[in-house]
């Protein structure tokens, strides 16, 4: 089977399980950004607009993570 089938599976199946991140695959691994109008934030606590992985599992798992932190804090997290 071709590899590129299987990454195109890959990123379509993460695509619908994440419908709020745009998701791609190229050589250097697995990526996905934040869809829509989002404020990209670089300080201490900010939600990650970007997420980079070695393989499809990977980066399901930070998405997942992404998800819990953006329940649970919304707008990031503070120190105080």
């Amino acid at each position: 089977m071709n590899t590129q089938v299987l990454t195109d599976a890959g990123v379509d199946a993460l695509t619908d399980l994440f419908p709020d991140w745009l998701v791609w695959a190229d050589g250097s691994g697995w990526h996905a950004r934040r869809r829509g109008l989002y404020l990209q934030s670089y300080h201490f606590g900010a939600p990650a607009f970007y997420v980079h992985a070695g393989s499809a599992a990977e980066l399901a798992a930070q998405l997942r993570w992404q998800q819990a932190a953006d329940a649970h804090a919304p707008f990031g997290c503070s120190a105080r």
